[in-house]
């Protein structure tokens, strides 16, 4: 299953690599996250968010992606529920746990 977003703020984003606030817009792009499953299907999520020039002329970042807080993380193509479910997944296994130890 596959859900479309995408972000309407005008709200100021903070760039990445100084930390400035920016509001100058580049352009948008799609990014394609992975979620947990909705009803047992998996789920993926279409997040359109806006690509902005970092204001700050001595940045080494020309250009960053605004990030949607509880929904995106630089460089993940996984929602941080989803990274969360595979980092406890992973403990079970290396502990040597039943399969379903923590719930599916």
């Amino acid at each position: 299953m596959t859900v479309g977003a995408r972000t309407r703020s005008v709200e100021p984003a903070r760039c990445t690599g100084c930390g400035q606030l920016s509001t100058w817009c580049h352009s948008r792009y799609v990014r394609s996250l992975a979620d947990l499953t909705l009803a047992g299907r998996p789920l993926r999520v279409e997040l359109s968010v806006r690509r902005l020039y970092c204001e700050n002329t001595t940045c080494p970042k020309v250009t960053f992606a605004e990030q949607v807080p509880g929904l995106t993380t630089r460089y993940q193509r996984r929602t941080p529920r989803l990274q969360a479910w595979w980092r406890t997944w992973a403990w079970c296994w290396l502990a040597g746990a039943e399969p379903g130890c923590f719930g599916s």
